[in-house]
């Protein structure tokens, strides 16, 4: 039984028959198709922590799919009870559920794959620091369909030790002939192994030729201190100024929630070149893909 942790095994391979699968679900108007496939089959949505985009795009690729979808309301589980999430999870696997759609603030899948008793495929929804793979397929997804992923010039900028994003992303896009440039305060890119990929302290020249620019959130939640609002703006928001350093026809990215104003500006989040709202709408279709491959095994 296979599950989805990470992207650092997939192929190239892969990845471009998951995109194809994904491109499948939507139909000419850009709209995503129903096709009941899977009726028969349960998928439990466990969240231990917010999420908007993710947990919605993955109750409404499910039901699109035709399953029948549980969503696990962890606050009001006997895990405030005192019972383990293995035990939950356990617990759980017994009720006959196929699929488990899983986010946690830390890496749990793999020791919950060997705990269990009854086996179910586990999809990552975003666990730990390291990893959120549907993120990664779905902004992959999101380059292919405006720039294609070959010979590009990808920038990202931001929060880079808190995001799973960053991690994900860049475990797909090493198997395409594209460079990548990160960017972001010094002291949210401390953990940034510069001997593997670029890292740029100024943004403004960081920008400059840049097809692809993906802003990142600071994540205070996941923080110990704080960073200066005021200086972090002047200094790695990008604007409109900054935008135009880059090419002219780049297209901007961010995986959300976005903070308008701090991150990116208002104007620059409703510009032309934003296809932000492209990646909520792909992030339905890809995961109708990724819900398809692994309950298909």
């Amino acid at each position: 039984m296979k599950h989805l942790i990470s992207l650092q095994d997939f192929s190239q391979k892969e990845i471009l028959e998951l995109i194809e699968l994904a491109n499948k679900f939507i139909d000419e108007e850009g709209n995503i198709k129903s096709e009941s496939i899977f009726p028969d089959k349960r998928i439990l949505t466990l969240f231990c922590e917010p999420s908007t985009r993710t947990k919605i795009s993955f109750e409404i690729a499910a039901k699109s799919l035709g399953c029948h979808v549980i969503n696990f309301d962890a606050s009001n589980s006997s895990l405030s009870k005192g019972e383990t999430l293995q035990d939950t999870v356990d617990t759980l696997a017994q009720m006959d559920i196929d699929l488990c759609v899983l986010r946690h603030s830390d890496a749990v899948i793999e020791d919950l794959i060997n705990h269990i008793r009854k086996p179910m495929t586990f999809v990552s929804a975003g666990e730990g620091a390291f990893s959120h793979p549907t993120q990664g397929l779905l902004d992959l997804m999101t380059i292919h369909q405006h720039k294609g992923l070959e010979n590009l010039n990808i920038l990202i900028v931001g929060d880079l030790d808190h995001s799973r994003v960053y991690q994900s992303f860049t475990d797909g896009i090493k198997h395409f002939n594209s460079s990548v440039t990160l960017c972001g305060h010094p002291d949210l890119c401390t953990k940034v192994d510069s001997s593997k990929l670029k890292y740029e302290s100024d943004l403004d020249k960081a920008i400059e030729g840049k097809d692809i620019i993906m802003a990142l959130r600071i994540q205070h939640e996941r923080m110990d201190g704080q960073i200066d609002q005021i200086s972090y703006i002047e200094d790695y928001q990008v604007n409109e100024q900054r935008l135009q350093k880059a090419n002219p026809n780049a297209i901007l990215m961010h995986p959300g929630p976005v903070n308008q104003g701090i991150e990116i500006t208002e104007a620059v989040y409703k510009s032309k070149q934003s296809v932000i709202l492209d990646q909520v709408a792909n992030g339905v279709a890809m995961r109708m893909a990724i819900l398809t491959k692994y309950l298909s095994q």
